[in-house]
Formats: structure tokens, sequence, C-alpha cells
């Protein structure tokens, strides 16, 4: 059971050293959600299966993969905004 204790104190001590982390865990979270969980994987999408698709076809799975890259660029950037702001405000306060 050493293991375990010894990542128990790995957290704690993370947990003293950065007091206010989940203001950077959900900076963290607008950059990978957006790119990982949205973009990507329409990309990847398109990268695969474009040479399988003719007409019609082809030009849905381009529109529909456009837009999830585009609703991924606006959740990225508007996550990112949200999170800089909330860490701007809590330490403009004085609180640490």
């Amino acid at each position: 059971m050493a293991g375990v204790e010894s990542r128990e104190q790995g957290l704690v001590l993370l947990g003293v050293a950065i007091p206010n982390l989940e203001l950077f865990i959900s900076l963290i979270g607008a950059f990978c959600l957006a790119a990982l969980g949205i973009a990507f994987p329409a990309l990847i999408d398109q990268s695969t299966f474009w040479y399988q698709r003719k007409g019609w076809s082809f030009v849905k799975m381009s529109l529909q993969n456009a837009a999830l890259v585009i609703f991924g660029a606006v959740g990225l950037v508007v996550g990112t905004y949200v999170a800089i702001s909330n860490i701007n405000s809590h330490f403009a306060n004085g609180s640490l």
C-alpha cells in the first residue's frame, strides 16, 4: 500500500502548491474538449473517408465535418475567454 499512500501525499502536495487548481483545470478543459472532443474527430473522419464518398454524400460529410470544426473553434475561443476572465477576476480581487 506504499504506492497508494505516496499518490495521496502527492495529491495533497499538489493541492497545497496550487490552491486554485479548478481555475486552471477549466482553462485546460476548454482547450482539450474543443480540440480533442469535437474538432479532431471531424478532421480525422474527413481525412479517412474522403475517397469513399462521391457526389452528394461527400458534400454532406464535408458540411457536417466543417460545422463540427467551426463549433469546436467557437467552443475553444469562448471557453478560453471565460476561463481566462475567471482567472483574472479571481486574482484581481486579491485572493490567492
